[in-house]
């Protein structure tokens, strides 16, 4: 399994780790294959559910709220000092770009050293059909837009549109650019998610 993910690892330009406790990928291997990339190293995301603070160093992690909870021992809720107490503790903890916090309902949070906090609100419909699969929906979009450039802030927006497209469709389910698009054109969100 290594060798496997040091070959992988090695021609990407972004790699997610979504680390479901399963003990197929864990940090360590992770690690060790970023250490073998050389000098061409990709973005890293990570989604683990329960040892997301073992992934030190790694580009980015998109943990939903209730993991966060978990992972550091507090309770968030509405409160937002506690809110960003826990996103400030994740990036210094895990030695992080960025985390972006998926709060159901209440949207997104991202976090980045040195800069504000910035409060995503969720786009379409509040009324959710089905969350299944979400969370991989936003971490997927994240890597993808940050991969081909994009800004964390944009990145972030398009997760975004893309997380509130797929749960308002029932089982697992994906996102097409052309919806992606459509969402993005209804919210009137381009400046957000295109940097104008």
């Amino acid at each position: 399994m290594q060798r496997a993910l040091s070959r992988a690892v090695r021609g990407a330009d972004a790699v997610i780790v979504s680390d479901y406790g399963s003990g197929v990928i864990d940090a360590s291997m992770m690690r060790k294959a970023l250490r073998r990339a050389g000098r061409r190293k990709p973005l890293v995301f990570v989604d683990s559910r329960y040892a997301m603070l073992s992934f030190k160093g790694m580009t980015a992690t998109t943990p939903n709220e209730s993991e966060v909870e978990a992972q550091l021992g507090v309770t968030i809720g509405d409160n937002l000092k506690a809110l960003e107490r826990a996103g400030r503790m994740l990036v210094k903890k895990m030695r992080v770009e960025t985390v972006l916090i998926t709060r159901g309902s209440r949207g997104m949070a991202l976090f980045q050293p040195g800069q504000r906090t910035e409060h995503i609100p969720i786009v379409g419909s509040d009324e959710v059909a089905d969350v299944t699969g979400a969370g991989d929906t936003v971490i997927a979009t994240f890597a993808l837009a940050l991969a081909a450039g994009a800004t964390y802030r944009e990145a972030a927006h398009l997760a975004n549109h893309a997380g509130g497209v797929v749960v308002m469709k029932r089982g697992t389910a994906t996102v097409s650019r052309v919806e992606l698009a459509a969402s993005v054109a209804a919210e009137g969100d381009a400046a957000e998610v295109f940097g104008g």
